[in-house]
This record gives structure tokens, C-alpha cells and sequence, in this order.
């Protein structure tokens, strides 16, 4: 009973997203890890012993540990793909500062 709440916690967070994307706030690419993220937890609330399965499979002793670990990697890899994109993005700008500076020189040569 106590896994209603994190159900309904679930649900909401997998609607605010799906409704971000709707309206155009976010992109469908940019949601998909977090729409993923939230079935897992989804599936985890509504299974709790699969927690404790894997656990024991993978040769740990204690499941909570398990969830956070996966919460740890999962932002970890978000992390490092959104610093890769800002990477890719600053080059981007670099880039087109050049050709804005170069284009201006251009101009200023065709005024004289």
C-alpha cells in the first residue's frame, strides 16, 4: 500500500514531462532518458522485490543501495551528455563569431 504513493509520484512526473513536450518546451529527443528513467521507477514501485532480486544477482546485500547507484550512473550520464552538447555548442559559437567578423570586414571593404 505504503507503493500507491510512489506510483501516483511517477505518474505525475511521466505527465509533466509528456505535457513539456506537447507544448513544445522540450524536446522529444532531450525526454526520452527522463520518460525511460520514470517507467523504470515506475516498474520498481509497482515491483519492489525485483529490486531485491537484482541486488542479489548482481551480489549486493543491501537493494537500496542498488536504486541509488542507478540514480548516480543515470545523472552521471546526463550529465556528461548535456556537457558534451554545451562542448559542441561553444564551438558552434566560436565559429560563428569568425564569420560574423569576417563578414563585417567584407563589408567594411565593399563601403571604401
Amino acid at each position: 500500500m505504503k507503493n500507491i504513493y510512489f506510483v501516483i509520484v511517477i505518474v505525475l512526473l511521466i505527465t509533466y514531462i509528456s505535457r513539456n513536450v506537447i507544448k513544445s518546451r522540450v524536446s522529444v529527443k532531450e525526454s526520452f532518458f527522463w520518460i525511460v528513467g520514470s517507467f523504470v521507477a515506475l516498474i520498481l514501485a509497482i515491483f519492489p522485490k525485483s529490486m531485491d532480486s537484482i541486488a542479489g544477482f548482481l551480489g549486493i546485500a543491501y537493494a537500496p543501495t542498488l536504486f541509488l547507484l542507478i540514480c548516480v550512473l543515470f545523472l552521471l550520464f546526463m550529465a556528461f551528455r548535456d556537457s558534451k552538447r554545451i562542448a559542441e555548442q561553444n564551438e558552434k559559437i566560436v565559429e560563428l563569431g569568425q564569420q560574423v567578423a569576417y563578414l563585417k570586414n567584407e563589408v567594411k571593404k565593399w563601403k571604401k
